[in-house]
């Protein structure tokens, strides 16, 4: 524990603090980062690049800045975009914002820069290859115009992110009347009392209430079957979180094995655009999102469009006719963007089964020596220590497992062929079953590059009339 009574967290390793520096350097949400961090193929290298490609490096950063040029043309392909003149210019301009970003940096030593970014141990860092990530935030790339978060910070339980396969988002308006809030916090109570995470946005009305009802499942649940845990998901720096009004919720929460998160640096203000995109995160983060009273102008109803662009559930609770503090709802419902919640008793009817909370084992998050040597003021130092460590004594099976993914996919492809059907990302999605999208289309991604197939408009066919299989047996396998 820290002085002031919190729990101490371990240090992210090179990766996650390669990650949350690349943060740093945002204002927000960036698919332009995220882009060129999928081009170069990992944070630690795209972190060195930016700190080379600096104009005050010995080489003036010009070939770096090359390597950068050519790593964002990649990630836009395999982001499934083609690159401009107009993307390169947005491109060179934004890389000049993170340089400036950079330089507000407190330092570069990477032990004191994890200790800045984690509030001395105060909060918890997780990427995507810690096994506390909850991956359905991946979806958010699915939308060429936004990203996902590169990584979380946290204080509570990183665990609780992914103590339920099927979370339930429960929004609402902070104005709510009572029966809003009586709504929201039932909701929240019966979902949690069947298991399931929780999620809401903090706020006071609707996002209060259900989180309140999450912790009053857990209390009734002593001595019996476990409760399911909330999780609180803020706009800004979590050393800025507010209302202050629900400083007493924000403790219940992290004392109720629940999380506080964001995907911003500490001491990041919370500002208006910041709510936005921190709505995308909710209803990410949920299989169904519930409205139980919202404006049609208000953040509960941008988390609900965010659910329904991610093909989320969304439930609304019906409102008096012409009443602004239920049109929102009604909107929805009227526009079938929304299901008609008939009463907040029936969550057994639109949530899965219920279950007890999962358990995942892991570090929060395991502290890695290959974080130091510490990160110098010179930039191929600097970078060299973070960006090239890797773990070797892994690199040749996921070459391997890499390999026979390959494999898999010209099978797919020739099977496509045989039965006379496009061999579409989907027909070769459910060839391989045990493969996510999102991680397919990242393969695509680098079997075109190598030079075997060619993805046009969700098709894929080989580049030569051989089946690939030439190309495939000489392609390097580790990420570019």
């Amino acid at each position: 524990m820290n002085g002031d009574g919190r729990a101490a967290y371990a240090m992210p390793d090179a990766e996650t603090l390669a990650r949350a520096t690349l943060t740093f350097c945002l204002n927000d949400a960036d698919a332009i980062m995220y882009a060129t961090i999928r081009g170069v193929g990992d944070a630690r290298s795209t972190l060195r690049l930016l700190l080379e490609s600096r104009p005050a490096s010995s080489d003036g950063g010009g070939p770096a800045r090359a390597k950068l040029d050519e790593a964002f043309v990649n990630g836009l392909v395999r982001w499934g975009r083609h690159a401009d003149g107009r993307s390169m210019d947005v491109f060179h301009r934004a890389l000049a914002r993170w340089h400036e970003r950079l330089d507000h940096l407190p330092t570069l030593d990477a032990d004191s820069l994890a200790e800045w970014f984690t509030m001395n141990g105060a909060q918890w860092i997780i990427g995507p290859s810690n096994p506390f990530w909850p991956h359905q935030l991946d979806d958010l790339s699915i939308r060429k115009d936004w990203a996902a978060p590169l990584c979380l910070w946290g204080i509570g339980d990183p665990a609780a992110l992914v103590s339920c396969p099927k979370p339930v988002a429960v929004v609402g308006s902070r104005g709510v009347n009572d029966y809003g809030r009586a709504l929201a916090r039932r909701v929240g109570e019966r979902a949690a009392s069947a298991g399931h995470l929780v999620v809401s946005g903090g706020a006071m009305g609707a996002d209060a209430a259900a989180h309140w009802g999450a912790l009053g499942a857990l209390v009734s649940a002593r001595g019996h079957e476990p409760a399911g845990r909330t999780v609180a998901v803020f706009a800004g720096g979590l050393n800025r979180i507010g209302p202050r009004c629900n400083q007493r919720l924000f403790e219940r929460i992290v004392d109720g094995s629940g999380a506080l998160i964001s995907e911003l640096c500490p001491d990041t203000i919370p500002e208006g655009r910041r709510f936005l995109l921190r709505n995308r995160i909710i209803a990410a983060l949920a299989s169904t999102v519930v409205v139980t009273q919202a404006r049609l102008r208000s953040g509960a109803l941008n988390t609900a469009n965010w659910a329904v662009e991610l093909g989320r559930e969304v439930y609304a609770a019906p409102g008096d006719a012409g009443a602004p503090y239920n049109a929102g709802c009604n909107r929805m419902i009227h526009d079938h963007q929304a299901i008609l919640l008939m009463s907040g008793d029936e969550t057994d009817e639109i949530c899965h089964p219920p279950h007890s909370p999962v358990s995942v084992t892991g570090e929060i998050p395991a502290a890695d020596a290959r974080r130091s040597p510490p990160v110098s003021s010179q930039a191929t130092d600097a970078t060299g220590d973070i960006a090239s460590a890797h773990d070797t004594g892994h690199e040749s099976d996921d070459a391997r497992m890499d390999d026979k993914r390959r494999q898999a996919v010209c099978t797919a492809i020739r099977r496509c062929r045989r039965r006379g059907i496009p061999a579409t990302v989907d027909a070769i999605a459910d060839a391989l079953d045990d493969a996510g999208l999102g991680e397919l289309l990242a393969l695509l991604g680098r079997m075109e590059l190598d030079g075997i197939i060619r993805l046009d408009q969700g098709t894929v066919t080989f580049r030569r009339t051989d089946d690939g299989q030439s190309r495939l047996h000489h392609a390097p396998t580790t990420r570019p």
